[in-house]
């Protein structure tokens, strides 16, 4: 008998879902973490009305105001390469503001209470594709080996357990700079998303939390500009169109986001969240489509359980759709034209969202 029935790599969103449901099939799992239980995960905290609507219809959980930032909720503005005079507030849409860090914590101790063996500053090291599968983990500066009849890895874009299963580690992605800022500046409670090509081929990006300024902006990987000039091009434009003053830097912090690649597993390991690429190219929106992968994780385990299928065959049809919608906003993204940019804002503002 193995010594779990699910191995879980990874305490993100998409890792803790993931456990959640496989606990609530009733199975022994266990959910390791690099970090302390209230890790840092730089990130811009915006969540959309949908995830918010599927963690609580489908996992019954209720996003707590202690998790919030101020201010609360957000509306979505674009902003096109022709700055400001063509730019507006997405009408009738409205996003969360959140501390990450606070937000996954809320989201671990759901997973605790639902009975998932939670190791902390456990660093998973290796995996071997027997039966049941064998997990090298390093705790306490010790190399433990457990056994596992399914492995998750929601470890991140630069997974190790992606990396044992395919042996590659060229994959596309886009790294962001962020920084917190004390600043002035002409702007709404919003979510601004800020498309020019000479600033940056993807995104870039300012939302209001907690009385500073977050400004972002991404790079695909081997871009020949460099990050920080980058910012310094949005800040430039900021200046000019929005009134911007920088006051005063707190802090910076750099990451990588998968950039249309998709990867879900082989056999009984499968990958969830950033770790199989699920995130959004046009616009950086990763935490709803993890959650999405760890529910399905939980439907793939049950449907292997009943079918004896492998965990793979079963997680790959579960997640046809999340797949898709990478492969399909990833074409379009890179399409983008500085033209084609203002026409999307422009369709995107006279539209009206059903929310």
């Amino acid at each position: 008998m193995p010594d779990f029935d699910a191995i879980v790599v990874g305490g993100g969103p998409a890792g803790v879902i993931s456990a959640l449901k496989c606990s609530q099939l009733g199975l022994n799992v266990l959910l390791i973490e690099q970090e302390d239980m209230g890790r840092h995960k730089p990130c811009g905290g915006i969540l959309t009305s949908v995830c918010a609507d599927i963690l609580q219809g489908t996992l019954k959980m209720q996003i707590p105001q202690t998790v919030t930032c101020s201010p609360r909720t957000l509306g979505l503005y674009y902003v096109p390469p022709s700055g400001r005079r063509d730019s507006g507030r997405v009408k009738n849409y409205e996003l969360l503001n959140v501390n990450r860090n606070l937000f996954d914590n809320w989201l671990l101790s759901h997973a605790i209470q639902s009975g998932v063996q939670v190791w902390t500053h456990a660093k998973f090291l290796d995996v071997r594709k027997s039966k049941p599968i064998q997990v090298l983990i390093m705790k306490n500066n010790r190399v433990t080996k457990m056994t596992t009849k399914y492995l998750i890895g929601a470890d991140g874009v630069h997974s190790r357990v992606q990396r044992q299963l395919r042996n590659e580690t060229k994959l596309k992605t886009v790294t962001i700079l962020q920084e917190y800022c004390h600043a002035e500046g002409d702007f709404e409670d919003c979510f601004y998303m800020f498309f020019r090509e000479s600033v940056s081929p993807t995104y870039s990006y300012l939302i209001p939390k907690d009385g500073l300024y977050v400004i972002g902006v991404g790079l695909p990987k081997n871009h020949p500009t460099a990050i920080s000039e980058a910012l310094n091009h949005f800040k430039n434009w900021l200046s000019e169109d929005f009134a911007f003053k920088l006051l005063s830097s707190k802090r910076k912090e750099t990451w990588a986001i998968p950039y249309g690649f998709t990867f879900t597993g082989i056999g009984n390991i499968i990958l969830a969240g950033d770790a199989a690429g699920f995130c959004n190219a046009l616009s950086g929106e990763g935490i709803r489509l993890a959650i999405e992968s760890g529910i399905a994780v939980g439907e793939a385990i049950q449907d292997a359980i009943s079918t004896n299928k492998s965990l793979a065959l079963t997680y790959t049809h579960h997640v046809d759709d999340l797949t898709n919608f990478i492969h399909r906003t990833y074409r379009f993204a890179i399409s983008l034209t500085d033209k084609r940019r203002e026409e999307f804002v422009k369709s995107e503002l006279a539209r009206i969202p059903l929310r």
